[in-house]
């Protein structure tokens, strides 16, 4: 996605919610994910207007975003890119430089208008980069049909209360050979580390406290379809005043003959 007014506009697909779905073809969400679902988009509703406030969050996007872009071949003029819990769009900053066209999905409304605004701001029409408000694993085919070369995923998986669930939803969104990048905390060798990565007060948004080991991740990533798995550490920052490393997991989609 070039400079707005450097070329022609790119299109893509339109897309957009379509209000409450069916939960036909996607398992029932257990009442306590349900209550975790609630409370983390609750949070962000409430906190979406300061979120781009944090130059650290900036600076963390903007290395999880080089990577990315060192994981995948995108085209500028081809690649297409889901941003699964996008928030206000710092991932999607980073990757639209090197992407025909980003989508942006997350289930805060907040979130999302944040982000909305900002392309807006910036000049960059929606059918290059916009963002829509939806859950993705309470039902299949939430786009529109649109599929992707490329889904990403940064710093979210700690908030879902089934990593199996989200991974499958999200490769059900990929084309044939399309890539799943995912980056979040790696889990610490000591015990006494992994409980603290977050506070107390943020407990009741986060299931998965300290963080994931590469096997917790293969395997979801595995069970979803995926092949070619690699898992490798894509930066270190401070979490809380101490260092803390992020890790960058890819996987494939499998092209089947004939298809």
């Amino acid at each position: 996605m070039a400079e707005h007014g450097d070329h022609p506009q790119h299109h893509c697909p339109h897309s957009h919610s379509h209000g409450f779905p069916s939960l036909h073809g996607f398992p029932h969400v257990h009442e306590d994910q349900h209550n975790l679902k609630e409370l983390n988009k609750n949070y962000f509703n409430e906190h979406g207007h300061r979120y781009n406030d944090h130059p650290d969050g900036q600076e963390l996007a903007r290395r999880l975003g080089t990577a990315m872009i060192n994981a995948y071949p995108f085209e500028e003029d081809s690649t297409l890119v889901l941003d699964y819990a996008c928030g206000t769009g710092l991932i999607s900053k980073i990757l639209a430089a090197h992407a025909k066209c980003i989508v942006g999905v997350d289930i805060s409304q907040s979130m999302v208008d944040q982000y909305n605004l900002s392309v807006s701001n910036q000049g960059i029409p929606p059918e290059e980069m916009r963002a829509v408000c939806c859950d993705l694993t309470v039902a299949p085919d939430q786009l529109d049909g649109m599929k992707f070369d490329v889904v990403v995923c940064a710093s979210s998986y700690h908030h879902f209360p089934s990593i199996e669930d989200v991974t499958k939803a999200l490769a059900s969104y990929l084309k044939p050979g399309g890539s799943l990048l995912v980056a979040d905390l790696i889990k610490p060798s000591s015990a006494e580390s992994a409980q603290t990565l977050f506070p107390a007060r943020a407990h009741n948004i986060v299931a998965h406290k300290g963080g994931f080991e590469e096997a917790d991740i293969k395997a979801v990533f595995e069970s979803a379809g995926l092949i070619n798995f690699s898992f490798v550490t894509a930066c270190e920052t401070k979490k809380h005043g101490r260092p803390v490393q992020l890790f960058l997991a890819s996987g494939t989609k499998e092209v089947l003959e004939g298809a």
